[in-house]
């Protein structure tokens, strides 16, 4: 699916198709769905691990690591939210106006 952009090559969600806009919106609230269930298992496994932390049987540099993917996708997560929730609303607007008419 694609969306339409504007004059100034920004995306323009109103202008977009609505099929693709509820594409777009239900592959970001899956690709979400999945960022968090993956940070939950993450962060699971770190609580469980912290004896082979403290023994360094995993070193620091894996810790750290870890803490970069995580915060990653944290911010990729509300990325996605936040573009399901513009193709929903821009989604909503578009039905209301052809339904007016």
């Amino acid at each position: 699916p694609k969306l339409r952009l504007n004059a100034e090559g920004e995306l323009d969600f109103l202008q977009s198709p609505p099929a693709a806009l509820s594409a777009i919106a239900e592959n970001a609230e899956a690709c979400a769905g999945a960022f968090n269930l993956g940070l939950s298992a993450v962060g699971h496994l770190l609580a469980h691990s912290a004896p082979q932390v403290e023994d360094q049987t995993i070193g620091s540099d894996t810790i750290e690591a870890l803490g970069w993917l995580l915060s990653e996708l944290g911010t990729a997560s509300a990325l996605m939210i936040g573009l399901a929730l513009h193709c929903r609303v821009a989604h909503s607007s578009t039905r209301s106006s052809r339904e007016k008419r």
